[in-house]
């Protein structure tokens, strides 16, 4: 599910991308307009996701509380629990990426069949990358400030069989 909540913010802002670099030079009226509904539509839809994937990632680094507090008892040091959650965030961010790029693609293709005259979604490589990177700031944000909460919370209350 975390992949998959990845994969559709990647293609929200990919087809935000093609969508801006399919108007042209010379664009009509009708295709400006409804260019520019679909994005102020994508924007919003990439804000609630930006935000749900963050709040997912803040509460399932809370979930691993006891973990981090095992961890913390066992004589891991904060640093090393956050390049631990980085480094699973990254690698679901980046499958994530790529099954976003692929609905991108299958996004392409809807638009091409459902709206030939109003809209061209042009695949923009370019912004793979920066696609990918949005996403994994709000991972990483989720995860930076769950896990500052979880470090400051004593050891007694993290391994405590209460939660």
């Amino acid at each position: 599910m975390k992949v998959l909540a990845i994969g559709i913010e990647v293609t929200i802002i990919l087809s935000w991308a093609g969508i801006h670099h399919g108007i042209g030079p010379n664009p009509s009226v009708i295709r400006l307009i409804f260019a520019f509904y679909v994005s102020i539509l994508l924007l919003f839809a990439l804000l609630v996701s930006f935000l749900l994937v963050a709040i997912g990632r803040y509460s399932e680094v809370l979930e691993m509380n006891q973990e981090i507090g095992i961890l913390r008892v066992l004589g891991a040091s904060g640093g090393y629990i956050l390049g631990l959650l980085y480094q699973e965030t990254l690698l679901v961010t980046v499958l994530g990426t790529i099954a976003g790029i692929i609905m991108t693609f299958g996004a392409k293709w809807f638009v091409a069949i459902a709206f030939p005259k109003f809209m061209t979604l042009d695949t923009m490589y370019k912004w793979w990358p920066i696609a990918g990177a949005i996403s994994a700031s709000g991972s990483l944000l989720g995860t930076s400030f769950a896990l500052t909460r979880s470090v400051t919370q004593g050891l007694i209350h993290a391994l405590s069989p209460e939660e």
